[in-house]
């Protein structure tokens, strides 16, 4: 995969201040310092478009997935993932989407850094079959009559009260090497319930902005 140029993204931009701006071809490969955000922000009053970081990082075996399974979890009892991106990692990685829930209420809880105590280690997955790629985050999860989560700061709360809970972050929860982040399930009923926590990630180039 390193060293294989890709064309990312080609779009025409329109006019600003009066003035014809040319098209724009955008030629990166993914290695260190070498892979753009994905993100295309300009100062034009009409952007006309930006890329899914999902799509454009399993073109070149960049995008990775991980779940839980389906988890029986007891009453009040919690569900967590953590993503551990080393300090060995070469990578940023880039949430794209957080999705799974119960089959009756739950809440949902996302945090920056912490420790989920007592793990079990899980296989990501690369969502290009192509590639042979492995991910740099080390995902584990665990199950626990009481929060097995310790430290770390809440960023995000989520209550789910039917159907799948879906969190499209489309890239905008960035983990550099040396962090991680939790996913934290809450099964909110006081009976035992079905759980699922499935995270799909981009990891790309070291820089964080």
């Amino acid at each position: 995969m390193h060293g294989k140029l890709l064309k990312l993204l080609i779009f025409q931009f329109g006019r600003r201040d009066g003035e014809e701006c040319s098209r724009t071809t955008y030629n990166e490969q993914k290695g260190e310092g070498n892979m753009p955000n994905y993100n295309v922000f300009t100062n034009l009053n009409s952007p006309l478009t930006t890329v899914d970081i999902a799509a454009s990082a399993a073109e070149i075996g960049a995008n990775y997935r991980v779940t839980t399974g389906v988890v029986s979890v007891a009453p009040n009892a919690f569900l967590a993932i953590q993503l551990s991106n080393p300090t060995t990692s070469r990578y940023t990685a880039r949430i794209g989407r957080i999705f799974g829930g119960a089959l009756t209420n739950t809440s949902l809880f996302l945090l920056r850094n912490g420790t989920v105590a007592g793990g079990t280690t899980l296989q990501a997955v690369n969502t290009n079959f192509g590639y042979q790629n492995t991910a740099q985050l080390i995902p584990t999860f665990s199950t626990s009559l009481t929060n097995p989560v310790v430290g770390g700061v809440t960023f995000s709360s989520l209550i789910q009260t039917g159907g799948p809970l879906v969190d499209d972050e489309l890239g905008k929860v960035i983990v550099p090497p040396n962090n991680r982040l939790i996913i934290d399930l809450l099964n909110l009923t006081n009976q035992t319930n079905t759980l699922a926590i499935t995270v799909g990630w981009a990891e790309l180039s070291p820089q964080s902005n």
